[in-house]
């Protein structure tokens, strides 16, 4: 699949600019990620983005108010993802809102095209430490993902999730 040539471009210039400030230590650096990331997301208000962070396809990424990123994550905002205010996410998750198709045995999976479905992220949300977040997936208000978890279906508001794949093991509103 070949992508116009605009967005070849866009992506160049992104990958140039980002590619300037990704690794420069905070606070500083957080200051410097934040002004290139205005240019080129969706919209973001939060600066904490720290040192490490990749972006695939930032025109397709917002990020809310309050929200700390720490290092090494990975977001692909192929498909759209969406982080709402006061998130908390830990170092080495990632985000993938695209990904192959593959159901032709016949065909190099290269070949057959790709699967892109938004990611959103509620406020409120804390994700442990190497969290993964596949396509098309809703994650409610409130909720805890614990670290290692590989999240591949909608996630209730105030729920604590883990595992491969994540289950939710409690609810964060006391019963009733």
């Amino acid at each position: 699949m070949r992508y116009p040539v605009r967005q070849y471009l866009f992506a160049g210039t992104f990958f140039t600019l980002y590619g300037l400030v990704k690794y420069l230590p905070p606070p500083l650096g957080d200051m410097a990620r934040y002004c290139v990331l205005r240019l080129f997301l969706r919209g973001i208000q939060s600066w904490k983005i720290k040192d490490g962070v990749t972006f695939w396809f930032p025109e397709g990424v917002r990020i809310g108010r309050n929200v700390t990123i720490n290092e090494w994550v990975f977001i692909d905002g192929a498909g759209g993802v969406d982080i709402g205010d006061h998130c908390r996410i830990a170092h080495g998750c990632s985000f993938i809102s695209e990904d192959h198709e593959f159901g032709d045995p016949d065909r190099a999976i290269w070949e057959q095209g790709r699967r892109v479905a938004p990611i959103v992220i509620e406020d409120d949300v804390w994700f442990g430490c190497g969290v993964k977040v596949m396509r098309g997936v809703r994650i409610g208000r409130g909720s805890v993902i614990g670290a290692g978890s590989v999240v591949t279906r909608d996630i209730p508001p105030y729920s604590v999730a883990m595992g491969m794949p994540a289950r939710v093991v409690k609810s964060r509103r006391p019963s009733a």
